[in-house]
């Protein structure tokens, strides 16, 4: 009997696997036998497909920024609900995928970015891209809340940007360290009393304007 035509491997389950890997274990964690038994592919398949380690690394971090990050970020920029409700319903977002048992704990781009700051130029330049696009687009949605009524014209943005970009950070790093989803809930309304709202004078973050 004739043997078939082996499958093709689809490219976007290989680098779905690698990421959950380099997530559980981390770069310097995760050697090419770990990439090799948990995909399915050999050695020389890997490396024509996807390069080396740092290659796959990178390509899984895009692949975990375009189909994990991107829409909530979109719905951050885009979302036509009330501030408050876009920003706690994505910060809750984050929770909810930091601390879900089924996965690696924390998030993957959070923990890229802490590792990348000790890897080769490329990588490190890849995370800090990625903090920048978040950092960039909570800017972009508070510069709008202010322009359209939603936040007082002392609020500045900016500072507001940088707070709310952290506080992403510190439920990923939460999470990695055992909090529980109700803990980073809490958490998160604390969090949400930095948005400043009514009049100017019951904002909580204001300065001159961004």
């Amino acid at each position: 009997m004739k043997r078939g035509r082996p499958r093709k491997t689809d490219p976007n389950i290989v680098l779905d696997t690698a990421m959950k890997v380099f997530w559980d274990k981390g770069y310097e964690g995760t050697s090419m036998n770990d990439l090799v038994v948990a995909t399915g592919m050999a050695k020389p398949g890997l490396y024509a497909a996807f390069g080396d380690k740092e290659g796959i690394y990178t390509k899984a971090l895009q692949h975990y920024f375009h189909h994990y990050s991107t829409p909530l970020l979109d719905d951050i920029l885009n979302s036509p609900d009330r501030l408050e409700v876009v920003i706690r319903r994505a910060l809750r977002a984050i929770a909810a995928s930091a601390s879900d048992k089924t996965g690696p704990s924390g998030c993957f781009a959070v923990h890229a970015i802490i590792e990348c700051a000790s890897q080769p130029p490329a990588m490190e330049a890849l995370g800090c891209a990625i903090n920048e696009k978040r950092h960039k687009t909570f800017l972009k949605r508070f510069r709008a809340a202010k322009r359209d009524g939603e936040l007082p014209d002392t609020t500045n943005a900016r500072t507001l940007a940088e707070f709310f970009s952290g506080q992403v950070l510190a439920l990923a790093v939460m999470a990695r360290a055992g909090a529980d989803r109700n803990s980073l809930y809490r958490f998160i309304d604390v969090a949400m009393k930095a948005l400043p709202k009514g009049s100017p004078a019951n904002a909580s973050i204001a300065a001159s304007n961004a």
